[in-house]
């Protein structure tokens, strides 16, 4: 008999690409899946999956599901969930991100078990009480739901790093026993070489001399990426060597700061912002450096794609990016808004190449799909035995 499986979940971002990994590779004789997905942040990556998705599983939108606090909106979220509840009686609920995981774990609580739930699981993918933008009284708020949610609720919560992780057993949301670190993992299959991955760049670096270094960055132009620190590393290192070119692939709300930016300092030439492009996994592999400025994560995916493409990054020494960076065999840390650090760590890594396959042996070692998905299956059907 097929194990009913439901999963809530905000689309967009880590998040997002977690959600379509999972369920593109459970297996559909064995699994029942229904996915309530928020209809309101869908990012470009998961409006392109979405087809494949519906393949695979009931797909759901839900349009109050919102990032925003607005009472209307998560009522109206919360009955909709309710309903699926009583509609589909799943035998496990998965939720993802804060958000979603507050609407589909407090529906849980109102309908109660009777609906055949059997287990409730959670994979936060960051805390909302991690994001610094939020206030004392904000975050105080946040902690307490969650905590009252873990207790009351949730049999085991899935997180993405072992630093996320603690920062739940800091903030006292439960006994340790209900928390479980399972790292995001991606599929280790073949990457483009380091040339067929400029030739699919094409028109967007043309005339790039063949041996010029690049620094690249593959990630959402937000303010928890701190994009600002990034531009201002990038100039640094371009002034130190006007050689290296620094290509952005990603869009969001900071493109024409920084665009201005580069004009202003000198480096419009040398810094490329190219806007989403579907193929960012397998552009990677045309860099030489891979930055991230995080002001804090859960397990950053394209930290872990940059790996199995055999490409050093330079990170900021955050939550989710000290775990996936092993100083001295795949990259450097530096301290986050730090930008004369952040700059010294990206010519290091250029001025002195870390070997491809200490890199990749560092992706094969902990970040595979396989692994992934053999951990969170086997918590599926343990729940519904």
């Amino acid at each position: 008999m097929k194990r009913r499986v439901l999963m809530i979940q905000e689309a967009m971002g880590g998040c997002g690409r977690h959600v379509a990994d999972l369920i593109a590779g459970l297996d559909p004789e064995r699994f029942d899946v229904t996915l309530l997905y928020g209809a309101t942040r869908m990012d470009d990556y998961y409006r392109e999956t979405l087809p494949a998705l519906s393949r695979r599983a009931r797909v759901i939108p839900c349009a109050d599901l919102r990032r925003d606090i607005s009472p209307r909106h998560e009522l109206r979220a919360l009955l909709q969930t309710m309903r699926l509840i009583r509609e589909v009686r799943p035998d496990v609920v998965h939720c993802h991100s804060s958000k979603a995981g507050a609407i589909g774990r407090l529906a849980v609580a109102l309908c109660g078990r009777r609906y055949g739930v059997k287990r409730v699981f959670y994979t936060p993918h960051a805390y909302s009480f991690q994001a610094p933008e939020f206030s004392g009284k904000k975050r105080l708020v946040f902690t307490l739901l969650e905590r009252w949610l873990s207790r009351c609720v949730t049999d085991l919560t899935f997180n993405v790093s072992e630093g996320e992780r603690r920062a739940a057993l800091d903030a006292g949301l439960d006994d340790p026993s209900k928390f479980e670190v399972i790292y995001n993992g991606i599929a280790d299959e073949p990457v483009p070489s380091k040339a067929e991955a400029r030739a699919m760049l094409g028109l967007a670096l043309a005339g790039l001399p063949d041996d010029a270094p690049i620094v690249g960055v593959t990630a959402r132009l937000v303010d928890q990426k701190d994009p600002m620190t990034s531009i201002a590393i990038a100039a640094r290192v371009i002034e130190r060597r006007p050689d290296v070119h620094v290509v952005y692939v990603g869009d969001g709300p900071y493109t024409s700061r920084m665009e201005a930016y580069c004009r202003e300092h000198g480096v419009a030439d040398r810094v490329h912002i190219l806007g989403y492009r579907a193929d960012a996994e397998r552009v990677v592999s045309a860099f030489d450096v891979y930055l991230l400025t995080s002001l804090y994560e859960g397990m950053p995916y394209s930290l872990v794609e940059a790996l199995r493409a055999g490409v050093p990054i330079a990170a900021t020494d955050t939550t989710g990016n000290d775990e996936v960076v092993e100083p001295g065999r795949n990259g450097l840390l530096f301290p986050v808004g730090d930008v004369e650090a952040g700059a010294a760590a990206v010519l290091r890594l250029l001025d002195d190449p870390m070997p491809r396959e200490a890199v990749v042996g560092s992706f094969r070692d902990r970040f595979t799909l396989d692994r992934m998905l053999e951990t969170i299956s086997a918590h599926y059907e343990e729940a519904a035995a």
